[in-house]
């Protein structure tokens, strides 16, 4: 897990929710030692609760020593009147991960024969599943049924991976990287979704004007900006489309994206899917301009003593979109100076 890939949301989110970790049997369950330690780090009070299969790969020591906390692993073993809703209760989002095909059909078919799959029934609506298994299990029709069952309850399942799997074999079936999972669980307890049905445009990132095939004119933007405002329209509910430039950013869980190079293909970009979205948001850093030729082949320095540069004006993106704009449609643009920023 990379920290520096989980930029989009402030870490102090987590403070002090309360989380229930609940650990199935599945060589994934290295990477939820992952996700709790973040989580932990991050103020976040988490409990586990792991079935007998789970402690097959890793001991109730290592979460214990994560979480600071007791692991739970059974019904009569707790120090409560009523463990499976003492549990259920206190908790703000309960996630299953690696969730099996056997705790999927347990939770779909209201079948309570341990701790986890019994606390699952008490609260469903707080439950986030992130499967893990075979590509073929996977695609087994009674898991499918199962899953299709939960889904239309409204539990919230988070579609696994494409990859290579533990047992060789190449396709849907991994357990999601730790940070989409951690973002997918801040749209979860975050997003009061008040852009659902909504499009949201986003722009980021820095375009490059290129003066022969190995130099180009840009600026310093990283596209945090717009990562991030893609990001939070995401948990907002809203169907995101994120135009960047190049940049070593991740894009953020569940938003399309579309890579464009200079200002000529970002504007063109730009104007093709706008007319379908509600609200565009222009925080890409864009060049003010190009140079008037550029060279096919590159520029040597014995070619010439002084080399003058010829710049003209890149398109305006804002004001060709303005001209398109309707009237029920929201833009908002952004704009760096170095002098009266606030005018």
């Amino acid at each position: 897990m990379n920290p520096r890939k989980m930029i989009y949301h402030p870490s102090n989110l987590w403070k002090n929710k309360n989380i229930l970790v609940g650990v199935c049997g599945s060589i994934a369950v290295f990477k939820i030692a992952h996700l709790v330690s973040y989580l932990v780090k991050s103020g976040a009070n988490v409990q586990v609760v792991m079935t007998d299969n789970a402690q097959h790969f890793v001991g109730k020591s290592t979460f214990e020593a994560l979480t600071g906390r007791k692991v739970y692993d059974g019904l009569f073993n707790f120090q409560g009147e009523i463990p499976h809703i003492e549990l259920a209760r206190k908790n703000d989002l309960i996630l299953v991960a690696p969730a099996t095909a056997n705790i999927i059909g347990k939770i779909a078919c209201g079948i309570g024969d341990d701790l986890l799959s019994t606390l699952c029934m008490v609260e469903p609506q707080k439950l986030f599943i992130v499967p893990a298994m075979n590509h073929k299990m996977w695609r087994n029709p009674a898991v499918q049924e199962n899953l299709d069952k939960l889904r239309t309850r409204n539990i919230k399942v988070l579609s696994p991976e494409r990859g290579k799997l533990a047992c060789g074999e190449e396709g849907e079936g991994r357990l999601p990287e730790v940070e989409n999972i951690i973002e997918e669980m801040f749209y979860f307890v975050y997003g009061d979704k008040f852009l659902s049905g909504k499009r949201v445009l986003v722009t980021a990132g820095a375009t490059r004007e290129w003066l022969d095939p190995v130099r180009y004119i840009s600026n310093p933007s990283s596209g945090i900006m717009g990562y991030s405002l893609a990001a939070q329209a995401k948990a907002l509910g809203a169907e995101v489309i994120l135009i960047s430039g190049k940049t070593h950013l991740r894009v953020p869980s569940g938003v399309e994206s579309e890579e464009i190079d200079t200002a000529l293909q970002l504007a063109e970009k730009t104007e093709e899917l706008f007319p379908n979205c509600d609200i565009l948001f222009m925080s890409a850093a864009v060049s003010d301009f190009r140079p008037e030729v550029q060279k096919s082949s590159k520029i040597k320095k014995h070619q010439q003593k002084l080399l003058g540069l010829r710049l003209v004006p890149t398109t305006d993106i804002l004001s060709a979109i303005s001209k398109i704009k309707k009237p029920e449609q929201i833009v908002v643009g952004f704009c760096a100076e170095t002098e009266n920023p606030l005018e």
